[in-house]
């Protein structure tokens, strides 16, 4: 685990998410369209006790769509926001180039996706404004804010990117284990439209389906590995208590 805190890095590397990428250079004018598409690099380090792990996460945006890819597992976990109201998940299996949908609003082992912003984010804006804001500073892309919230089991420290609405360094230490979030790069100038068009071409199957057919051999493999339940992307929900069973992303 870094042995900087939040607190020591929230002003540092700011040039990451200024940087231009072909002919993209984020400002305060260009933040509002240039955060709908975009991709943002992840280093994901978990530290229990003696025993570290550092893993990759990429965010990807594509206005309605955002994705989060896990390279460790290949798995990739979408959200469709449709009507502005109701979210659609997708788990795509991309070395499989295998799909399984949930339908909008669908709840799956007593989960139901009804915060966008959680996925787009990774954080929720719900959990954004319970924090308290430590400082601000500097002006459009730029500018960053520190959040921190102390509860009983948890301490969290938030580096926002307001204009982007992108975590650049996110700490959550729990007795047992310490988990940190930190943005390596931005890239305005990413396929996006490439990168969901791919996924959306990969055979797919309805979550309510599966059930049904005992004759595909994938689905029984990713049935019997526990990878088809939705929601297990180790995050936190509004009140940033971690969800699902696994935090191994």
């Amino acid at each position: 685990m870094k042995a900087l805190t939040v607190f020591a890095v929230i002003f540092a590397t700011s040039a990451l998410v200024g940087q231009a990428y072909g002919q993209q250079v984020c400002d305060e004018k260009t933040a509002p369209s240039l955060k709908k598409k975009l991709s943002a690099h992840y280093d994901v380090d978990v530290q229990r006790g003696q025993k570290e792990r550092t893993t990759s996460l990429y965010l990807w945006r594509d206005n309605e769509k955002v994705a989060h890819v896990y390279p460790a597992t290949q798995i990739t976990e979408s959200w469709t926001l449709v009507r502005d109201k109701y979210i659609k998940p997708t788990r795509y299996f991309d070395a499989h180039e295998r799909a399984i949908e949930y339908q909008p609003g669908e709840t799956i082992h007593g989960k139901k996706e009804d915060d966008f912003s959680y996925r787009y984010q990774l954080v929720s804006n719900k959990l954004i404004a319970s924090m308290t804001l430590v400082k601000s500073e500097g002006t459009g892309c730029e500018k960053t804010e520190l959040y921190s919230l102390e509860t009983p089991n948890q301490t969290l420290e938030l580096t926002w990117l307001p204009h982007l609405e992108l975590i650049k360094h996110f700490v959550v230490k729990e007795p047992n284990m310490v988990r940190e979030w930190t943005l390596q790069d931005v890239n305005y100038s990413a396929d996006t439209n490439a990168f969901f068009t791919k996924r959306e071409s990969y055979q797919s199957t309805d979550y309510a389906d599966i059930g049904d057919d005992h004759t595909d051999p994938f689905l029984t493999k990713m049935v019997n590995q526990g990878f088809i339940e939705a929601g297990a992307s180790g995050y936190y929900d509004q009140h940033g208590q971690a969800i699902g069973s696994s935090h191994t992303h």
